[in-house]
């Protein structure tokens, strides 16, 4: 199967439907064909072939997705770096996986000696008649994530596990091939990345926007182009609710209104059908399992820990640490498989939190079924921060702090924040004089922006459990205290 492929006959079936729109340009299926294939030329001619893993450090454009398209046309994998991050980590990245080359649509430096294409002036370049590449269950892109060291890891999916995500986005209604759908996630992060393969692959039309933005820009742009379907975070949520006051309902035309990167409260969502949109739907995912669990309704609405009923297809499963299973009811560990599922992980391949065992992968999650069947989240066991929608991990910050000459040892948590995303918070114990500026200056020059702690706070030592593990648990009362 290859994805591109599928995307592709929509240059036949319906040429001049609207494929991509806003984010500087707009496509229709044949426009986007003839993009695909021109950037696939380019290249093809330099050197890469089937099984060659390609760098994108793109922004939330329509060059975006036709990089991806063009990489997976001639049988390629996609690499994506988020383009915000500070040179040292695109240069990590590099290092660590080593793309034979980047594609790029800036004239921004690269961190290392590598060989860079751009994807602007595709006009200049003549589409080529390739055919998409034949391939059998092969990567289509490594989805990025930090290792138990801090060190980047990579999830592999292939383009059959994506089409997978596809079919359950499609049986869950969350994509609907008469969509105008419209995208302010990063394509980048996996839920906006998987959205669109399974929309282009699905013939409907994706309207990009930008990823930071007023709420009301947000509801106006959904109003006034017909938008009929929106991907959100809680936190975008939240500040459309602050909107609705004596409203019926804010986006009335939209068919499904859809939330992801962390979980809404009962009474968030119940809030958000009566004043926002009449559809809603919590989406629970992660990057190797893609989607997991779907409130749609009541039913499923029973708690704030729930997560909702499983997505068709993927079995969900939790065990102690054995890999035994628990009853209902008790909380252990989560594992899953199905057609979606990542099966393998390129980079670090150690255990750890999330790791993949006798073919369940663990996203790092912890929770329990009800007799209902709904599955409920109770922890996360990988100590992933949500901000601004966007996963932050603490290894990779921690990484970069224990870089700084002061720094003996750092441990990273979360901790919640007035807008209901998590705060970055660093707890250092320092070989000499404690000099917090220094060490955020340090943070800022090698993380994204939304990576670098809010605060650094010095300690003596970190507290530990009798095995010596680091109890992030006291950590985060002494940042809330």
């Amino acid at each position: 199967m290859n994805i591109a492929a599928l995307v592709s006959r929509h240059a036949d079936s319906q040429p001049e439907h609207p494929a991509i729109e806003g984010g500087g340009a707009s496509f229709s299926y044949v426009a986007l064909d003839v993009a695909a294939r021109r950037l696939a030329g380019r290249l093809s001619r330099a050197g890469v072939g089937v099984g060659d893993l390609v760098g994108l450090r793109l922004r939330d454009t329509p060059d975006h997705l036709v990089a991806l398209l063009a990489i997976a046309r001639i049988g390629a994998i996609a690499l994506p770096m988020d383009w915000r991050g500070a040179a040292p980590e695109i240069g990590r990245i590099v290092e660590r996986f080593q793309p034979k080359l980047l594609l790029v649509d800036d004239a921004k430096p690269l961190p290392v000696a590598i060989a860079a294409i751009g994807v602007n002036d595709l006009a200049a370049t003549e589409p080529v008649g390739i055919r998409p590449a034949s391939l059998v269950d092969s990567p289509l892109v490594y989805g990025l994530t930090s290792g138990t060291t801090g060190t980047p890891k990579g999830i592999v999916t292939t383009h059959e596990e994506m089409f997978g995500r596809f079919v359950a986005f499609t049986i869950g209604r969350l994509i609907d091939r008469h969509d105008r759908f419209l995208l302010p996630l990063p394509l980048v992060f996996d839920a906006g990345r998987a959205i669109s393969f399974a929309l282009l692959t699905l013939g409907a039309t994706i309207r990009l926007f930008p990823t930071l933005f007023d709420p009301q820009e947000l509801a106006d742009e959904v109003n006034g182009t017909g938008a009929t379907a929106l991907i959100v975070t809680p936190k975008t949520s939240r500040a459309l609710l602050g909107l609705t006051a004596g409203k019926s309902h804010l986006m009335p035309g939209l068919r499904a209104y859809v939330s992801t990167a962390g979980k809404l409260q009962p009474e968030e969502r119940a809030a958000l059908r009566a004043t926002v949109a009449p559809c809603v739907i919590d989406y629970y995912g992660t990057t190797g399992g893609g989607p997991v669990a779907l409130i749609t309704g009541d039913e499923e609405d029973t708690s704030p820990t729930a997560a909702g009923r499983l997505v068709t297809g993927i079995e969900v499963e939790v065990v102690d640490e054995t890999g035994a299973l628990v009853g209902q009811g008790i909380s252990g560990r989560i594992r899953m498989r199905g057609p979606g599922v990542t099966r393998s992980f390129a980079g670090e391949t150690a255990a750890g939190d999330e790791t993949i065992r006798d073919g369940w992968y663990y996203p790092g999650d912890t929770g329990h079924f009800t007799d209902n069947g709904i599955l409920h989240l109770t922890g996360r066991a990988a100590d992933l921060i949500k901000r601004g929608g966007l996963m932050i991990h603490a290894q990779e910050v921690e990484y970069v702090l224990s870089l700084h000459d002061s720094v003996v040892e750092a441990a990273v948590v979360g901790i919640p924040a007035a807008t209901g995303d998590e705060e970055v918070v660093a707890f250092i114990v320092a070989n000499g004089p404690f000099d917090a500026p220094s060490i955020l200056r340090h943070c800022r020059q090698n993380l994204a922006g939304y990576k670098v702690p809010r605060k650094v706070v010095q300690v003596d030592a970190m507290p530990r459990n009798t095995s010596g593990k680091v109890v992030k648990a006291e950590l985060r009362k002494l940042a809330e205290g």
